[in-house]
């Protein structure tokens, strides 16, 4: 399957059987499929006592996860790139105290397989100081951090993409002659171990350094001089 979609009747399915319920929806997805849930969630635990009224069981009250529960089952189903899309800032209700509202969730199926290394690297761009993902890889900002191909791939798509910058090696490595690549911990990657240890290529300006030339046009009014200061 490509996408899941579900509009609050996950909160109808018993609660023994949730963990199972997610599993099955990450286990019909492709690699790079995606679930989009929305369902309604509680900001405390739901006492026994309402989780047995039939009231409330129609309601789509009594089989409510907790919120942070909600997004849990997600990550422990083995999804990664969880995410809220909306969640409703008005409680759509309450019940001795407790809220209950609306939350759509988008989560994502990586590809699995062994990680290799191919000489990839990527650089998270901020805003943050530092990341970290649902596979536990670290990412500092500016760092050049080494990674396996298979996280290099994930990275690349939604909803990571645009937070990256992304550094192929100069000459590729086919998956089919990468060594095994180790995701315990950060692990940085020197310039040359993509660039090759014995590059010197010297190449004149690519364009304008500061983009596009009314760009430039711009630095050199400002500064009042034919260069930039």
């Amino acid at each position: 399957m490509d996408v899941v979609v579900s509009n609050c009747v996950l909160n109808l399915v018993e609660p023994r059987d949730k963990p199972q319920l997610f599993r099955e929806i990450f286990r019909v997805l492709r690699p790079g499929g995606r679930a989009v849930i929305s369902d309604i969630v509680s900001d405390e635990d739901v006492p026994p006592d309402l989780q047995k009224d039939p009231e409330l069981w129609s309601g789509c009250i009594s089989g409510a996860l907790r919120e942070d529960r909600f997004l849990r089952a997600f990550e422990e189903a083995g999804f990664h790139g969880i995410r809220a899309l909306r969640r409703e800032e008005r409680p759509w209700r309450i019940v001795r105290g407790i809220e209950f509202r609306s939350v759509t969730v988008e989560a994502f199926k990586g590809r699995e397989g062994p990680c290799l290394d191919c000489l990839q690297a990527v650089i998270y761009l901020g805003p943050f100081r530092e990341v970290t993902d649902d596979e536990g890889h670290r990412f500092r900002r500016g760092d050049r951090v080494a990674v396996c191909e298979r996280t290099f791939e994930r990275l690349q798509r939604a909803p990571y993409a645009e937070q990256f910058a992304f550094i192929e090696p100069a000459v590729p490595v086919p998956p089919l002659e990468a060594r095994p690549f180790s995701c315990n911990g950060p692990r940085l990657r020197h310039p040359r171990e993509t660039k090759g240890r014995d590059c010197d290529t010297t190449t004149p300006p690519a364009g304008s350094c500061c983009g596009n030339e009314n760009e430039q046009a711009g630095c050199l009014e400002t500064t009042g001089r034919g260069r930039h200061e």
